[in-house]
């Protein structure tokens, strides 16, 4: 639903909401559950295209739209619901609220919500990056943040970057930050629509110029760029660097990423789910693991035990941990990509 919803009962960057503390007197009510679209929440970057708003009609979306978060609980961009009883609620407000109701059992923590998803248009080749790991953000003071992409569409000879070339060592990849070369290292993929590539933290990579990926992260906001392929931004001026951060952060053991089907780790299980015509797929309850769909391919009818929605291409809903959906395709087929928390032994 790419509406802006005008009501926020808390301020975006409120990230101090804590559980709710029982007493003899608190009786925290249960939510009746239904699936939940977010209004339009976009980011911009110089980088940043027009194809979010011209391959899934988002009228609102920003001339140079670099990024659609399109569920996310981060205290810098989070979410708010575009529908039902909880319309104007942020993402944080609910999860805060309502705990493993709405996340699910096996949530890390049930009163954060754990992952990021995205919409990522890249007209021009995104800065050689990386994000810290677990291990690692902790030296570093950033958030942890292992990501994966599937590729929507990519232009001819697209070309993502992803690890290191083979052989290359700390004290190489550190002359070529004093040089500013790093495109000497950095291993070049090029990238096909359906593709899927794992982006774990510690993990050079940069997406590359043409690429509309859907990505799925940890919640984080932590980026250290370690070149900008000698950019400017707006001000005339170079974009600022993370060197130090940066290096420290990269994980030299990783392979370099080979395409995937689907995508298992320690944060989250991603599954792509292709539906024939007018055919139905059921998504039972799962007190587990919320999940998180959108529609990558074609248009389908979600309906639960209380209603239905239809959602158009390029639309995400989030489905709670107690509730059961079925998802119909139409007379087209249709493809899913359905994030959910992997589950623990």
């Amino acid at each position: 639903m790419h509406t802006k919803a005008t009501l926020q009962e808390t301020s975006p960057n409120d990230a101090t909401c804590l559980r709710p503390q029982a007493g003899p007197d608190t009786l925290r009510r249960v939510a009746d559950w239904y699936p939940l679209l977010f209004a339009d929440n976009y980011r911009t970057a110089l980088w940043g295209g027009d194809r979010i708003a011209r391959t899934y009609g988002h009228k609102n979306a920003p001339a140079c739209c670099s990024e659609s978060w399109e569920v996310s609980a981060h205290p810098s961009a989070p979410c708010y619901v575009a529908n039902g009883a909880f319309a104007g609620r942020s993402l944080i407000s609910l999860v805060a609220e309502f705990g493993a109701e709405l996340t699910g059992t096996d949530a890390p923590n049930p009163y954060r919500f754990p992952l990021l998803f995205k919409v990522i248009d890249a007209r021009e080749r995104l800065s050689l990056q990386v994000h810290p790991g677990m291990v690692s953000a902790v030296r570093t003071g950033g958030e942890p943040k292992s990501e994966m992409w599937y590729v929507l569409d990519a232009t001819p000879c697209c070309t993502i970057f992803a690890g290191l070339r083979p052989g290359v060592t700390e004290e190489e990849l550190r002359q070529h930050a004093r040089d500013g070369n790093f495109s000497a290292v950095a291993n070049p993929i090029p990238v096909l629509p359906g593709e899927i590539y794992s982006i774990p933290g510690g993990l050079v990579h940069s997406i590359g110029a043409g690429a509309l990926i859907y990505e799925v992260q940890q919640s984080s906001d932590t980026t250290y760029r370690l070149s900008d392929w000698g950019r400017v931004g707006a001000d005339g001026k170079p974009r600022e660097l993370h060197l130090e951060k940066g290096l420290a952060s990269i994980d030299y053991s990783l392979p370099v990423p080979q395409p995937l089907t689907s995508v298992e780790n320690g944060f989250f299980s991603f599954h792509v789910h292709d539906l024939l015509p007018e055919e139905t797929r059921s998504y039972p309850a799962d007190a587990r693991t919320f999940r998180v769909i959108f529609v990558a391919e074609g248009a389908v009818k979600l309906t639960w035990a209380k209603g239905e929605l239809l959602l158009a291409c390029g639309t995400s809903v989030l489905i709670p941990a107690p509730l059961a959906v079925a998802v119909t395709s139409g007379i087209r087929a249709s493809r899913l990509l359905v994030t959910q928390l992997p589950h623990k032994a």
